[in-house]
Parts: structure tokens; sequence; C-alpha cells
């Protein structure tokens, strides 16, 4: 355990997210997992089925876990199981963006896209890297113009711009990227292959 009180502690460092964070569990790990999962479970069907499950009790010598009634039980702890990986998920998605993770990386653990991510979790990257800059950035580029600004709710970065040629173009309502870079990447692009055309019809 890191000892805090050491002045030679860098905090920043320790807080400061591992690349890669995680590595893909082994199919031992996952076995081992989906028996202690199912064991809890059934621990919680026990105490919740109407069936006498206790030591002693009337069913002590009979399979009670294969009657039907024993297995509702273990659906509904099941549904339990479902709520609360459900509110974990997304306590520790918003924990990790709050920490300096994007919508990358959180996708890649939950094994969906970025987009997805965001759409999952929207706005649990708002706080990533606070100190960075989230003005709007504009730019002139072959003859137009751009304009790319930070979408706090979408927890990422927009495009909007005005070609040389009079073409006018956004990155979409369902659109954000996780830098102001790769947002003016994309909308320098678009600049690029909207300029005015010379005499013979070719771009300019």
């Amino acid at each position: 355990m890191p000892d805090y009180a050491d002045p030679a502690f860098d905090m920043e460092a320790f807080m400061t997210p591992l690349d890669p964070a995680w590595t893909e569990p082994t199919d031992e790990q996952l076995q081992d997992f989906r028996k202690q999962l199912r064991g809890v479970a059934a621990a919680l069907a026990d105490e919740i089925s109407t069936r006498d499950t206790s030591p002693g009790g009337q069913h002590e010598d009979l399979p009670v876990r294969t009657t039907p009634d024993w297995k509702l039980a273990m659906l509904r702890a099941l549904r339990a199981v479902r709520d609360e990986a459900e509110a974990m998920h997304e306590e520790y998605a918003r924990g990790a963006g709050a920490g300096g993770v994007g919508y990358p990386e959180l996708g890649a653990a939950w094994g969906i896209s970025r987009q997805a991510a965001r759409k999952k979790w929207p706005g649990a990257v708002i706080a990533v890297n606070p100190h960075a800059n989230k003005e709007p950035i504009e730019f002139t580029s072959f003859g137009g113009h751009a304009r790319v600004s930070w979408h706090p709710e979408d927890g990422g970065w927009w495009w909007i711009a005005q070609a040389a040629n009079g073409r006018g173009a956004d990155a979409g309502e369902e659109t954000t990227y996780d830098s102001s870079q790769e947002a003016a990447a994309v909308a320098g692009a678009f600049l690029a292959a909207n300029t005015l055309p010379t005499e013979n019809g070719a771009p300019a």
C-alpha cells in the first residue's frame, strides 16, 4: 500500500490511469468467476426460497435445488445480480471517466464502441483532463472556415465548417470526437475536399 504520508509520494502519478488498465481474463479465470457467481446467487435463492433448505429441515436429504420453485427463486436472485451489476457499471464507468479515462477505453472494457459507450454513459467523461483547454477552436484552411467546440453533454468534441465552394457541414448529431485535434482533422479534410475549382475544373 502506498505511503501517502511520505513527502516523496506522487499522488498525481499514482492516480494516472495505467495503459493497459486490464488484461483479458483467461478461460480458467472466467470459469472460476462463474462458479463463484453461481454460488452467491444460489445462496440468496436458498434464503428467499419458500422451501425449507436449512440443515436438519424436512428437505435436508432431498435435491431441493432441482425443484421448479427453487429455480424460480434462483431466477429472482439472478435479477438481483443483474440490478446490482447495472448500478455498479454506472458507478465505475463514471468514476473512471472522472479520473481521466476516455470513451474508447470505457467502450473497450464493456466490449462496445466508443460511440456506444458515449450513449450508455452520457457525460461520464466530462471531467476527463480538467486542466485541458475546452475553449472553442476556430481556423481557416483551403479558403474555408471551421469551428471545433467541446460538447459537455456528450463528453466529446464537435465540428462545423463552411468550405470555400460554399458547402457547409458538421460532425452530425450522433458524432463527437475524443480530442479537439481529431475533430479538427476531420473538419480540415472536409475543407480540403471542397475548395474553389480552378479554370480547368480541378480543385484549387
